[in-house]
């Protein structure tokens, strides 16, 4: 049975509208907006009979404080009132109630309505949840799409192949240092998967170049970064998504792009997947050069410490290694 509050402070009207409704209805009345505001946070209502004129705090502030809060806000509520002038009809739409009923009421009346504003607002939530659902299937679709694509980007160059699925694994290995919910550690590991996915707009040429980038072929190198923030930008059902393609090349001490971000205010997401990233670079071979030695690499994390990494995350990492953590 859907559960309804009546909210008047004239008991007469309470009885009444209770004897009318009990039958088919679970029915709840208080003799004011403060208990009104009271039940509400202690249990679920369906449906809200509110009067307007009552002491200390009318219809209008009840509803106003109901609408503000976002538990409560799409609660149906239909106005008790013995004006039924049209400005206060106008008064009831306008301010967010879904109807208004005139007292002294019809319960036939009051049945129908209730009856109607329970309908629509089971039809929209219904609606709302049919259209998430679809909403979250052609995500998925992007979604997968979107690693199809960052799949082929790394089938171009075989020195870069597997990348991801490396920088990915490493991202994933921090955070479980950290103590990270498995929920975030797998919104981390599609951060992390698709971080490159904006070098789809890179030449070739330039992405296996083997000698040093010149300034030009440099700056298209560096837009892949908010190239690759625009395409993962529209799929919201990974929460960040696009951080980590935007940030990953974010310096700690605010020398690195696209946005100059430094310390903490670079998302932590970034700052991992930037160790993850790096150390991957070093230990494997790259068009313009071999593998760095084991020793070289660890030279230069430490180097990198504070300026180019966060200095907490790079330490975490760094013990990491020293207790036998590799990419596969």
């Amino acid at each position: 049975m859907k559960h309804i509050l009546i909210v008047d402070d004239n008991k007469t009207n309470l009885v009444m509208a209770k004897q009318e409704l009990s039958g088919e209805y679970l029915v709840t009345p208080v003799t004011s907006g403060a208990q009104a505001l009271l039940f509400l946070e202690k249990k679920h209502t369906d449906l809200i009979l509110l009067d307007i004129t009552m002491p200390e705090m009318d219809g209008w502030e009840t509803m106003q404080r109901i609408r503000a809060n976002e538990e409560w806000s799409q609660i149906p509520i239909i106005f008790l009132t013995a004006d039924s002038s049209p400005e206060t009809e106008a008064r009831c739409l306008t301010d967010g109630a879904d109807d208004f009923i005139a007292k002294p009421f019809v319960p036939q009346v009051m049945r129908s309505r209730i009856a109607r504003i329970l309908e629509l607002h089971d039809l929209r939530e219904d609606l709302a949840t049919r259209l998430d659902e679809k909403t979250k299937q052609l995500e998925l679709l992007t979604l997968n799409a979107v690693m199809a694509i960052a799949k082929a980007i790394e089938a171009k160059d075989s020195y870069t192949s597997g990348h991801s699925d490396r920088v990915a694994q490493g991202a994933v290995a921090i955070a479980k240092r950290l103590g990270w919910e498995e929920d975030k550690i797998t919104n981390l590991k599609y951060v992390a998967l698709l971080h490159d996915i904006g070098k789809i707009g890179v030449p070739d040429a330039v992405l296996n170049k083997p000698g040093r980038l010149d300034a030009e072929e440099m700056d298209i190198i560096r837009k892949h970064t908010s190239n690759g923030s625009g395409i993962l930008s529209e799929i919201r059902t990974i929460p960040n998504l696009q951080n980590g393609a935007l940030y990953h090349h974010e310096r700690y001490d605010g020398t690195g792009y696209p946005m100059g971000l430094s310390g903490e205010n670079i998302p932590l997401e970034a700052r991992i997947i930037a160790i993850a990233d790096s150390y991957d670079a070093m230990t494997s071979d790259r068009a313009y050069r071999k593998r760095l030695s084991d020793e070289t690499v660890l030279s230069e994390l430490h180097r990198g410490r504070g300026t180019q990494f966060d200095p907490e995350l790079l330490d975490l990492f760094v013990t990491m290694l020293e207790d036998g953590f590799t990419l596969q």
